[in-house]
């Protein structure tokens, strides 16, 4: 299982653009631990629900697959095509070689759109160092001081900055709301959002019951439409950076 949880990790971790490598702190997973709490019970309903819907996108059959196996093929699938559309050989390599792989030339190609320094350096503190400076260039964008922070408190800083933007952009009201109230709030107004764009009646349904029919009855169509929570999170690259200490 725990190798498991690493390809999907690093297939998350891969499957994404640099471009966007700025909001890395968010993504799928947030979404659905956020949901899990609320929704226990759904959970492994709605996982399995993002699972077909990537299985099919990739032609990988599902008849007769549990959770984890389709999980596994799922997170091959992608590390082979990020492979691919890097030019990188796939055939004869190990799943977990070939994403090491992968996450070291998204890292090279971002430190040479960062001007870092690469020679002399091994790829865990080449991507360290990338990392740290994507960091820093979001903190300065979102006003949250770097002076004397070390990367995981600076970071635990960039993160509460960000979701408090998100809300304001919502327009949410963020005055007395702590962290997990404001993360709570942007997911039921991103849910009623959805709903809306898929003229789902949404009087007099909680959130908790809109987010199941989108995901029960509309996942489809939401992910054709690229909206919440199936919308491109393109921010997760550096997540599982530190995995390549493993």
């Amino acid at each position: 299982m725990k190798n498991l949880f690493t390809l999907i990790a690093l297939a998350l971790m891969l499957f994404t653009s640099v471009s966007s490598v700025s909001a890395f702190y968010k993504g799928f997973a947030e979404d659905l631990h956020e949901q899990e709490a609320e929704r226990d019970d759904n959970n492994e309903t709605y996982h399995q629900i993002f699972l077909m819907i990537e299985a099919k996108e990739f032609g990988i059959a599902t008849e007769g697959k549990d959770n984890e196996q389709l999980a596994k093929e799922v997170a091959e699938a992608k590390i082979k095509q990020a492979a691919e559309e890097k030019g990188i050989e796939t055939d004869d390599k190990d799943v977990k070689e070939l994403a090491k792989e992968v996450h070291h030339a998204e890292v090279k190609e971002k430190a040479e759109e960062l001007g870092i320094k690469q020679k002399g350096k091994d790829p865990q503190m080449l991507a360290e160092d990338v990392y740290e400076e994507i960091l820093k260039q979001k903190a300065d964008e979102l006003g949250v001081d770097i002076e004397g922070k070390k990367v995981q408190d600076l970071k635990q800083a960039v993160i509460k900055a960000s979701i408090k933007h998100e809300a304001d952009t919502l327009g949410i009201a963020t005055e007395d709301k702590d962290f997990p109230e404001l993360r709570k709030a942007i997911h039921e107004q991103k849910t009623i959002q959805t709903a809306e764009a898929l003229g789902i009646e949404t009087e007099s349904k909680g959130s908790a019951k809109l987010f199941d029919e989108i995901m029960t009855t509309h996942a489809e169509e939401a992910k054709e439409q690229n909206l919440y929570p199936f919308e491109n999170k393109q921010e997760m690259f550096f997540k599982g950076h530190h995995m390549m200490k493993k």
